[in-house]
């Protein structure tokens, strides 16, 4: 498996070596038929550890061919969410092999005069720096594999559409920001909802949401609510999802004639039936490219309707008290 440096009269020390890479040799033993059997046990790597080991030994540039032993071991790794350094390393063999970062090896301090660097490059194209002293003593070793290429250096960015603070040039990062980046943009930039559609298409009061309602439009009105909570900076969401948590406010999801869901409010009765109106509007969100469009005042009617002459939370926006100058009710600005 190795290649010839590591022949007589080479001398490695492979426990000591494996120690180095924090891979600890562990006392294994026979299967005993009794408990009370006397076993022979062997101090052993597992095999995991073991392919560990001689990827970092092919790192250092040597000889060395894992593709076979990685592939039997990959069946080896459980299906779970979470694996060891040395799991990943096995699992993704093939496509790191000749291309991870470079390794330096560097001698315990000491007193030193003069320095002079040595080149080499193996047959497999790892590039070795080796650094010695005037004396020719070693003060470190650099291995660079032949397929690496230097990332781009991460930053921390602020994106100036969803807002999401990520660190570009790590990937995971940037997946995180796809995906926070898209499923934001589906509320703030909506596209017609079929589902949506077809609930209104059977029922003119499929835009009222309570605690009876299916899951999915509960999720809608919470969407909603999260962008009202980003929007104004508020501390908490002012809607669940879960109507156990919930159960007696009322939410409306507004729509536009292309059947997006451009917004949503939520109404909740006043705290033990406080003040003359016993309903309060708690808030509102109109997404951007549907504001100041007429949708409130279209359903407006509706509101007073099911919940009589309601309060409206406070702090109340100036496009919002403008509404309700229009429509008579500036008594509701406070």
């Amino acid at each position: 498996m190795l290649d010839r440096r590591s022949d007589p009269p080479a001398v490695i020390d492979i426990e000591k070596f494996a120690a180095a890479l924090d891979l600890q040799f562990r006392a294994v033993f026979s299967r005993p038929k009794h408990r009370l059997d006397d076993g022979f046990g062997r101090s052993m790597l597992s095999a995991i550890d073991t392919a560990a080991f001689c990827i970092f030994i092919e790192r250092l540039g040597f000889r060395i061919d894992l593709t076979i032993l990685c592939a039997r071991l990959k069946g080896l790794i459980p299906p779970v969410s979470h694996l060891s350094e040395d799991e990943i390393s096995v699992l993704f063999y093939d496509q790191n092999r000749h291309r991870l970062s470079p390794v330096t090896l560097s001698a315990p301090p000491r007193p030193w005069r003069g320095m002079r660097t040595l080149r080499h490059k193996t047959e497999l194209g790892y590039r070795l720096e080796y650094l010695i002293d005037d004396d020719g003593e070693p003060l470190w070793l650099k291995i660079v594999a032949p397929k690496y290429r230097k990332r781009p250096e991460t930053q921390s960015v602020t994106c100036p559409d969803c807002g999401m603070l990520y660190v570009k040039g790590l990937r995971t990062d940037e997946q995180m920001h796809r995906s926070f980046h898209r499923k934001r943009f589906a509320i703030i930039d909506p596209k017609p909802n079929r589902q949506f559609a077809d609930a209104l298409s059977r029922d003119l009061d499929a835009p009222w949401v309570d605690a009876s309602s299916p899951k999915w439009k509960r999720k809608a009105v919470y969407d909603r609510a999260l962008e009202f909570k980003r929007e104004l900076g508020y501390d908490f969401v002012q809607w669940q999802t879960d109507p156990d948590h919930d159960d007696e406010a009322v939410g409306f999801l507004f729509s536009d004639d292309e059947d997006r869901i451009v917004g949503a409010c939520a109404f909740r009765p006043q705290p033990d039936g406080r003040g003359e109106s016993p309903w309060r509007l708690d808030w509102i969100w109109i997404c951007p490219d549907a504001r100041r469009r007429g949708l409130l005042g279209r359903q407006w009617d509706r509101f007073r309707q099911r919940f009589g002459v309601f309060d409206i939370e406070p702090p109340i926006s100036e496009a919002m008290q403008a509404f309700l100058r229009k429509r008579g009710c500036a008594g509701l600005i406070r």
